[in-house]
């Protein structure tokens, strides 16, 4: 009967995860991406016979000081289980690598923090753990009203690796990103007699955002009005929402392709391009690696950003909130007459094969552990990373944190708590506008050199249309052979 409930869920998501490894997909390439191990429904798990499982991370401190709570709890729920945390890499791409290290080796880890791009990768060695028969199992695994109790998009992207259903990752830490802007500021100045607050409050688009930013120059003209931090997400939710091609799946072929070199893709970038040299906007690269959100709060007059939800606190400072300044949060600004998008992050975890049944057992019940209703509201506090079950909103935790806040807060820590939370509710009322790209082979690697590429046009100081055009021609090229040579 959960088998049956998992597939009739994947029907009813409200949008489509395309995906792929290895070049191909599901039943066009060949069933699925990895065999469903076989646990049995009879199997129990051993509370006796001591077991160890290794969880590695990339976290920062506070988050791991959190975890490594739950560890100890949970060593009181099962004591024969000793979980090790391991950082294994100060950002994604270090965990990735030293994960893809690890298998050849023999010693993958347990359970790791991960992108859907990063399991392809495991998944060409046949290395991670397919979930299903641990879902599905009558005592270990969960329910039909536990399975519910998910955010749908968020499980979806669990299941987007074949056509098969194969359930390779679970939600764990999700975010996306926010429009945050300067409330103080935007409440002051108007618009075709709007004030900005207004003009955000129903619905900013790109078009507007630029009108607002050049209000704000004509002011100030030493003032960077707008920042984005991150030019891989730029480039992508930069193309869902103008209709250019990204990447995709070929049903035909039964391929994924990388589809970013096209005419209406160059037009989006040329886009953005105008408003950087019109010094409207700069992102993190531009900003010599500074994020964005460093400016905003710094009052050097920067008065909008895009950064990540998981951020959210980073949004104030002491400095600025003792000045005066509150922050607002809102969706991404979409371009006039076209698509309302904006990408879905955050990691999830996996888990891996091992030769010992037990072991991949209390892997198993640990990552359920951490993706319980209380832990994940316990999670999202401190970080603004979305709770990932409809029931972490009626916790005791949840609750007593949203009974806290303050609408009109006295303290930096009030102000933070109170635009965790409203971007937490940014999160949970947009969930029909987020998306994920395809994942197979080359999309780690397409991701990670669009962003550059980006930044080389916006960069580049041009002579002439024509000259830009040429550039831009050239470097979409250049950047395309490289990922796919």
């Amino acid at each position: 009967m959960k088998k049956i409930l998992l597939s009739i869920i994947m029907v009813a998501f409200t949008f489509t995860l395309v995906a792929c490894i290895g070049g191909e997909r599901g039943q066009g390439g060949g069933g699925k991406l990895v065999e469903w191990y076989e646990l049995s429904p009879d199997t129990e798990f051993d509370t006796e016979t001591p077991v160890t499982i290794h969880f590695w991370h990339r976290m920062g401190a506070a988050n791991e000081e959190m975890v490594t709570k739950w560890v100890a709890e949970f060593k009181e729920m099962y004591p024969n289980i000793t979980v090790v945390l391991t950082k294994a890499g100060a950002d994604y791409n270090q965990l990735a690598e030293k994960v893809s290290l690890s298998i050849p080796a023999g010693n993958t880890p347990d359970i790791a923090e991960s992108y859907p791009d990063h399991i392809s990768r495991y998944a060409i060695a046949k290395a991670p753990l397919a979930l299903n028969n641990f879902i599905s199992h009558p005592t270990l695994g969960y329910s039909e009203e536990e399975l519910e109790d998910f955010l749908p998009s968020l499980w979806a992207e669990g299941t987007s690796y074949d056509n098969e259903g194969t359930i390779l990752s679970l939600p764990f830490t999700k975010s996306s990103e926010g429009f945050f802007y300067n409330k103080t500021y935007f409440d002051q100045h108007s618009l075709n007699g709007k004030t900005y607050t207004e003009l955000v409050e129903a619905g900013l688009t790109w078009e507007t955002l630029f009108e607002i930013a050049q209000d704000i120059k004509s002011r100030e003209p030493e003032a960077i009005p707008f920042g984005y931090d991150s030019e891989d997400n730029m480039f992508i939710t930069g193309s869902k929402q103008w209709g250019a091609p990204y990447t995709g799946y070929n049903a035909e072929t039964g391929r994924g392709e990388v589809l970013f070199n096209n005419a209406q893709s160059k037009e989006m970038i040329k886009y953005f391009k105008d408003k950087v040299d019109k010094n409207l906007m700069l992102t993190r690269t531009l900003n010599a690696e500074a994020f964005t959100s460093d400016i905003f709060k710094n009052g050097e007059k920067l008065y909008m950003y895009v950064g990540s939800t998981g951020g959210t606190r980073y949004a104030y400072d002491a400095s600025s909130f003792n000045k005066g300044v509150r922050v607002g949060v809102a969706p991404l600004p979409h371009f006039e007459g076209k698509e309302r998008a904006q990408i879905q992050q955050g990691p999830n975890i996996n888990l891996f094969k091992q030769d010992n049944e037990q072991r991949m057992i209390a892997a198993w019940l640990f990552a359920k552990y951490m993706i319980s209703a209380e832990k994940t509201a316990e999670y999202a506090i401190p970080s603004g990373y979305a709770p990932i079950r409809y029931s972490a909103y009626e916790t005791e935790t949840w609750t007593k944190y949203v009974a806290g806040i303050k609408e009109n807060p006295t303290t930096l820590a009030e102000a933070q708590n109170k635009l965790v939370k409203e971007a937490i509710d940014m999160f949970r009322n947009n969930g029909d506008i987020f998306f994920t790209s395809a994942v197979f082979n080359l999309s780690s690697k397409t991701r990670t050199e669009v962003g550059p590429l980006l930044v080389k046009i916006f960069s580049y100081k041009a002579t002439s249309a024509e000259d830009l055009n040429t550039y831009i021609d050239r470097e979409y090229q250049n950047t395309y052979n490289f990922i796919t040579n």
